[in-house]
């Protein structure tokens, strides 16, 4: 009889030693999967969060908080009350309901944790670092220095207002139904001895975003002996 329940209590031991609770949000297991660097981010990011669990299986209604952080900023803590059971060495994917403002261009730090009562290993519980930028759509502002000109004459035309990097110009002289590349990536673009009418605009590209072209302007010129 006492062999028996030593037997037992041995057996229980084992199973309380391995019955235990471990969420971990930082990397291997865990990690932020959203959101990501793009273009023209917005006010109404999704956060989410992909959660391991190294743990024993949780039931369903077992209940725990998840937290995120924007540039040590204030925390948003939300409690998930799991729907099934989360079964050991599975993984979870969490959605926060408060979304993130990332509407003005820069970047942006996210710290995320997650909490569980019990849990073994605290030191798994926070994914650090996840860094998120918020490039400035392109922008391709507009040009001065058009207008009538004499015939022959020389001059600039130049680009301001926009946003990013002049990719190139283009130029028309049949009234925009075709455009002539120029590879010219200044701000500036020189005419001389004008002797048709000309329209100029520029390409400009900021970062991985999408191009943009600026308004164009028109040097006009009457027509040449």
């Amino acid at each position: 009889m006492r062999r028996n329940l030593f037997f037992f209590l041995l057996t229980f031991l084992a199973y309380k030693a391995s019955a235990q609770n471990d969420l971990a949000m930082a990397a291997p297991g865990g990690t932020i999967t959203a959101p990501v660097s793009g273009c023209g981010l917005t006010a109404t990011e999704n956060v989410t969060v992909s959660i391991f669990n190294f743990g024993s299986t949780l039931p369903a209604g077992t209940a725990f908080n998840v937290s995120y952080v924007i540039n040590a900023g204030a925390p948003v803590t939300e409690l998930v009350v799991l729907g099934s059971p989360l079964t050991s060495n599975s993984r979870f994917t969490y959605t926060f309901v408060t979304q993130a403002n990332l509407s003005v261009p820069g970047p942006y730090t996210f710290d995320a944790t997650v909490s569980l009562a019990g849990d073994v290993s605290p030191a798994n519980d926070a994914f650090t670092g996840h860094l998120v930028t918020n490039t400035a759509p392109s922008v391709g502002g507009t040009i001065a220095g058009g207008g009538n000109v004499s015939c022959g004459a020389s001059g600039v035309v130049t680009l301001s207002g926009q946003t990013g990097n002049v990719d190139h110009w283009e130029i028309s002289t049949d009234s925009g139904t075709t455009w002539l590349y120029s590879q010219n990536t200044t701000t500036t673009h020189a005419y001389t001895d004008i002797r048709q009418t000309t329209m100029y605009r520029a390409v400009v590209i900021n970062g991985t975003c999408s191009q943009a072209v600026s308004a164009t302007s028109t040097i006009t010129t009457p027509v040449c002996p």
